[in-house]
Order: C-alpha cells, then sequence, then structure tokens
C-alpha cells in the first residue's frame, strides 16, 4: 500500500517549482495558527529546513503588528488579520505552494476559503497546490463519560473503517470538505489528527515570546486540580485516549531508506507534519485525499492515570491533602470546562500512515506522566488562567 518512492524526486520537484541547481526551489508556505501551540511548532521547523533541499518562504497569519515585528526578525512574512477575513484568505491561498491549518479545526469558512484560492491557483497555473489541514482525533469521540472504555480502535490505513466515521462527530464536517476537495483534483490534502498532545513547547519562537508554549488539555485538569485543592477526573476515568508529545518524532531512518542520495543533506524533517510536506513536495507517493487522514499518537492511557499522576505531584508539592482523584461534579464541570465531558470520552487510534512514512516517535505514555509535575510548576509559575 504505501509506496514511498524517491527516486526522480529532484526531477519532480523542478518540474513543480522549477529549476533546482544549483539553486533550491523556493515554496511558498502559508500558515495560520502560527503562534500557537501546534502551529507554532510547525513553523519552528520550517524555519530549521532552511539547509535542505527545499527553500520555504513562509508567510504567517497573524493578529496583531507586534507579532507580526517579531516574526519578521526570524524571516517570516506576516499578514495581518483572522480566520474571518476570507477574500484575503483566498487571495493568497490562490498565490501559495502550501497552506498548512493549525488554528481552528472547525472553522469551515476559512478553508473553503483556502480550497477557493487553490482552486483558482490550479486553473490558472495547471500546479495542484497542498494543504495540509489539522483535525483531531476528537473525531472518534463517544459519550463515555469516563465510565467505560472501548477494544474499538481506528487505524488511519483502513479506509474503510475511516470511512464509517459518522459526519456528525466532531471536526467531521471540516474533514469530509477537505477530502472532497482533494478528489476534485485541484489540490492535494493531508489531514493530521493530533491525540492529547502534551509538554512544554521550546525554541527561538517560544523565547521571543511570539508562540504559546502550552497545550491544553492536561493544563487545564491541572487549573481546576489546584482550584479544587484535589485532582479531579470526568466519572471514574475509565476512558482511554491516545497521546503524543509536542516535540517527537524522527525520520532519518526514512531518507535512509527511500532517499540515499539525501542523507549527506542536512535536511531535518523530524516530525509529522513536516514529514508529509517533504514527502509530498519531493513527489514521493503518500496518501493524500480519501487515504490522506494522518493520526498523532505513541501510547495510550485512562483518564483516572492522568488524575492519580496530578493527584500525587500535588500532595508531594503540598498543594493538596490526598492523592486520590475524585469525580469533578456537574456543578465543577460547568466552571472548569464549560460543561464540556470531552475529557472523558473514548479515543482510539493508530498512527500507520505517519509510521509507513519513517515517522518515529520516541516518548511514550510513561513520558507523559513524567512530564505532569513540570507542567504544575509551570502552570504555578505562568498563573492559573492560562
Amino acid at each position: 500500500m504505501f509506496s514511498y518512492m524517491f527516486a526522480g524526486c529532484y526531477a519532480v520537484a523542478s518540474m513543480i517549482f522549477g529549476t533546482i541547481s544549483p539553486a533550491q526551489p523556493t515554496v511558498n508556505v502559508f500558515i495560520v495558527g502560527a503562534t500557537g501551540y501546534v502551529g507554532g511548532s510547525v513553523l519552528g521547523l520550517l524555519l530549521e529546513d532552511h539547509n535542505g533541499p527545499l527553500k520555504y518562504n513562509v508567510t504567517a497569519l497573524v493578529r496583531g503588528a507586534d507579532k507580526a515585528k517579531k516574526l519578521e526578525s526570524f524571516g517570516v512574512n506576516s499578514v495581518i488579520g483572522s480566520l474571518d477575513d476570507l477574500d484575503k484568505l483566498e487571495t493568497i491561498a490562490s498565490e501559495s505552494d502550501v497552506v498548512i491549518e493549525c488554528a481552528d479545526a472547525d472553522h469551515i469558512g476559512s478553508t473553503k476559503a483556502f480550497l477557493a484560492g487553490f482552486k483558482r491557483r490550479h486553473e490558472l497555473t495547471g500546479k495542484t497546490p497542498i494543504l495540509i489541514h489539522t483535525s483531531g482525533t476528537a473525531v472518534l469521540s463517544d459519550n463515555a463519560a469516563g465510565m467505560y472504555n472501548t477494544s474499538t480502535i481506528y487505524h488511519d490505513a483502513d479506509n474503510e473503517q475511516m470511512d464509517t466515521i459518522a459526519p456528525t462527530q466532531p471536526h467531521r464536517n471540516v474533514d469530509l470538505t477537505v477530502a472532497a476537495a482533494d478528489k476534485e483534483g485541484y489540490v492535494k490534502t493531508y489531514i493530521v489528527l493530533p491525540s492529547t498532545i502534551y509538554g512544554l513547547a521550546a525554541g527561538p519562537l517560544v523565547d521571543a515570546g511570539i508562540v504559546n508554549p502550552r497545550s491544553m488539555q492536561i493544563p487545564a485538569l491541572i487549573r481546576a486540580s489546584l482550584d479544587r485543592k484535589q485532582a479531579g477526573m470526568v466519572g471514574e476515568g475509565r476512558n482511554i485516549h491516545p497521546n503524543v508529545h509536542i516535540d517527537d518524532g524522527q525520520l532519518h531512518a526514512f531518507l535512509r531508506r527511500e532517499a540515499p542520495a539525501l542523507t549527506s543533506v542536512p535536511f531535518s524533517v523530524s516530525r509529522l507534519y513536516t514529514a508529509i510536506l517533504a514527502a509530498a513536495l519531493l513527489g514521493a507517493d503518500v496518501g493524500h485525499g480519501r487515504e490522506g487522514f494522518y493520526f498523532a499518537e505513541n501510547g495510550e492511557h485512562t483518564l483516572l492515570d492522568i488524575a492519580q499522576a496530578i493527584g500525587a505531584a500535588l500532595k508531594d508539592m503540598g498543594h493538596a491533602s490526598s492523592a486520590e482523584p475524585s469525580t469533578f461534579t456537574r456543578e465543577e464541570l460547568d466552571k472548569y470546562f464549560g460543561g464540556s465531558e470531552s475529557l472523558g470520552t473514548n479515543v482510539r487510534c493508530r498512527a500507520e500512515r505517519g509510521r509507513a512514512l519513517g515517522w518515529t516517535p520516541l516518548k511514550t505514555s510513561e513520558d507523559m506522566l513524567l512530564s505532569i509535575k513540570p507542567e504544575i510548576e509551570d502552570v504555578l509559575s505562568w498563573g492559573r488562567k492560562a
């Protein structure tokens, strides 16, 4: 199924982006969500790849002039606006080779604007641009409310199984719109579905105050637990979720296996987004459209696992009298999570497509649990209202 061969990759890239030698081909990339947790990490990796066989000319959508000015110091072009500036987004997409969406998995208006711009670009130039859209594994979620787990596991390489995901599931309407555009032939689409992402992001963009270094789910549980002075969970915490570290994964084996001519090139494609992007740009036969759903996971945990780790750390740090977690009341769910029980849902999946690319995440569920105490320290130092 996966025949990711790089034979002739330089020739393919030359046809798309111009002559490669002696100059590097320039790929115009537009990224939204570049100052966020996921998008900022992806942007940092694009900036690291400047010595590779592809050169990225990156433009980012930002809300204000302050961050736009900071990004310029890193060689990133900026456009000030929002996801609701649909005409602007459509125009930018029509001038871009690649759009990477990391801002809002459910903002279908902006996604449709990007697709409209890509369609115009294809009609005018004959080129087939690339859309990498961020969805999420919540598309697989159920209504367990922490009371039970499930044996159902979704495999992203199983097209028939993936087709069974109901169109009413979270994010699914946007995902189906993206995949349908690929079927029309004017764009190649790749959908990344991260699971529970953990860890504090780091790097020059974080140090410059441009990028948010914090995730959402685990810090939200920590803030709630600190406020109630006891670790909390939805229901009995029996539900299962996958997890993945924000800065994890290597592609070196992929390059050695499929592109030995590139192994001497300092080409750092160490994460799933940039692995997909590099493979697509360099002519690999990488799954897209209906075959372009990529889970991001490297292990599983129960909500109880996280709650117990939070409880143990809080007691050890003197912020709770008991290490045992307790169930959030309805009033607490309303107070801390807007009434949502999403942390109590079951989500189980396997990232087969990414691993077939050679993406090799290293950090495990044990690493996730070990990361909780540093996350608590960060919440305490930064404030409980992140």
